[in-house]
């Protein structure tokens, strides 16, 4: 038969079991937190897109430019399929987006450049309305092709979580590179070289 515990010893394996399970919960804590905080400092826009070197998400939005502009007058939406067999520079935005604005002429500018060498510019307005996304375009004064996606499909199927978000598309149909944030001219001349 044991013998009943002295209190001095219920005390002294108490203060054991306490000891043992603040080390194990502190440990958890700092795992917790080594982990978190890794992940707070991951560059998200440096993380590769599973869309890389598969082809282009068909998509189907609302004009927000001219048909005309785009050669397809009798077009009643936007469509990449009208692009086929072309580079494509693909640019998700908005008119509520800082970087998107800081971008904008970057585009305009590089798309007048290149605009008789065969290149399709899309820009698509994504979480925005008719009337600001065309008040953000005319400020700007974007010549390239624009859409809205209103139903927010075109947006989802390219998994764009935040804009900018810029896509380059070769001859065939297939994204060879994926920009997350603001470019500007020199990006944009360099991943056109991978569509080309």
């Amino acid at each position: 038969m044991n013998s009943p515990q002295s209190p001095a010893d219920v005390i002294r394996d108490r203060k054991r079991f306490h000891i043992i399970v603040s080390a194990t919960l502190g440990f958890f804590a700092l795992i917790t937190v080594v982990i978190l905080g890794r992940g707070l400092f991951v560059d998200v826009s440096k993380v590769p897109s599973a869309l890389l070197d598969k082809p282009a998400k068909a998509f189907v939005v609302d004009w927000l430019s001219p048909p005309a502009l785009a050669g397809v007058e009798n077009a009643t939406n936007l469509r990449l399929a009208d692009f086929a067999g072309r580079p494509i520079i693909l640019n998700f935005w908005a008119s509520w987006c800082v970087s998107c604005r800081a971008e904008a002429g970057y585009f305009e500018e590089f798309w007048r450049k290149h605009k008789d060498d065969g290149l399709v510019m899309i820009g698509i307005a994504i979480q925005d309305t008719d009337a600001d996304a065309k008040r953000f375009a005319d400020f700007f004064g974007k010549t390239y092709i624009l859409g809205i996606d209103r139903d927010g499909k075109a947006g989802i199927d390219y998994g764009v979580y935040g804009v900018p978000e810029t896509f380059f598309i070769d001859r065939s149909g297939i994204i060879r590179h994926k920009e997350a944030g603001p470019v500007d001219t020199k990006m944009l001349a360099e991943h056109l070289k991978k569509i080309l």
